[in-house]
């Protein structure tokens, strides 16, 4: 009885050992920092793609920041798909004539879709599908 309950503590240190095959094949999985510019002011783009299909970015503009968080999904052709799910700031402030004003509530971000070439394990080259524009991310983690 002890021993079949070892061989079983055994083998779950066992399994426990081999990596999930999903992340073990998705190279977009893990931390990224990307650079750009938007109208001039710098900014940086962190993104956090998961191996499960879920996915958390940070864009960083100025004194500026939006966050989004989501699922994607990846094709056999290098595209790569995002659906927003919840996103922050969800609504701003709108100055009318004179001292005062009124909230709104912001738009949902699109999402996106993105053709993308992995140079090398730690670079991430996304090409929007859409509109064309390209940005580079390094690998944090």
């Amino acid at each position: 009885m002890l021993r079949n309950a070892f061989v079983f503590t055994a083998a779950l240190f066992a399994l426990s050992a081999v990596p999930i095959e999903s992340s073990a094949q998705n190279p977009l999985a893990g931390i990224w920092r990307g650079s750009l510019a938007v109208n001039g002011m710098s900014c940086q783009d962190d993104r956090t793609i998961s191996p499960t299909g879920t996915y958390s970015e940070v864009l960083r503009c100025g004194p500026y920041a939006t966050s989004q968080t989501g699922t994607y999904r990846s094709f056999p052709n290098n595209t790569v798909s995002f659906v927003v799910q919840s996103f922050a700031p969800t609504r701003r402030y709108v100055q009318d004539t004179g001292y005062t004003g009124h909230w709104e509530n912001n738009a949902t971000p699109p999402g996106g879709t993105f053709r993308y070439t992995l140079p090398n394990a730690n670079t991430l080259v996304f090409r929007d599908a859409n509109l064309g524009g390209t940005i580079t991310y390094h690998r944090l983690r």
